[in-house]
């Protein structure tokens, strides 16, 4: 009966061990992934921080759903947020404060706050919020925001 016992606890030992590397890659996965947008929510607010709308362009996929933009796609949200490009128009930063990414490590999203600036009749009107911006992994290994969405704080 003992025999019997340490052989059993013999097998559970070897499977946790041929199932760590697995467990462990799916981490070291994910936590790349989750440092990869970070990488580039901070590079896509940037771009807008730079008034540069290819750059911009370039981190929206080109079937995104924007809860700002009318439509999907890249030329949605380029007129959806034209504003944000003009000589004298409204600023807008944005900081992730957190990445998730699924198990994959190929879809996952970020969480952080914005701040919005603009003018009314002369008079620089401040707004704040949150987002939320899911990613997707593209084949050549960047990132590119599939939807985004916002709420005003109180």
């Amino acid at each position: 009966m003992a025999t019997k016992g340490l052989l059993f606890l013999l097998v559970l030992t070897l499977l946790a061990a041929l199932g760590s590397p697995t467990a462990a890659q799916t981490v070291d996965s994910r936590t790349r992934a989750e440092a990869a947008m970070l990488t580039a929510d901070r590079g896509f607010d940037q771009a807008m921080a730079d008034h540069d709308l290819n750059r911009f362009l370039s981190f929206v996929a080109a079937d995104a759903a924007f809860d700002s933009a009318d439509g999907r796609g890249r030329d949605a949200v380029a007129k959806a947020w034209a504003a944000f490009f003009a000589p004298g128009g409204p600023t807008i930063r944005w900081s992730p404060a957190k990445a998730e990414a699924l198990v994959a490590g190929d879809v996952g999203y970020t969480v952080g706050t914005w701040e919005r600036r603009s003018k009314d009749a002369g008079k620089e009107v401040v707004r704040r919020g949150q987002y939320l911006t899911v990613w997707r992994k593209q084949k050549d290994g960047s990132w590119q925001a599939t939807f985004d969405t916002g709420s005003t704080a109180p």
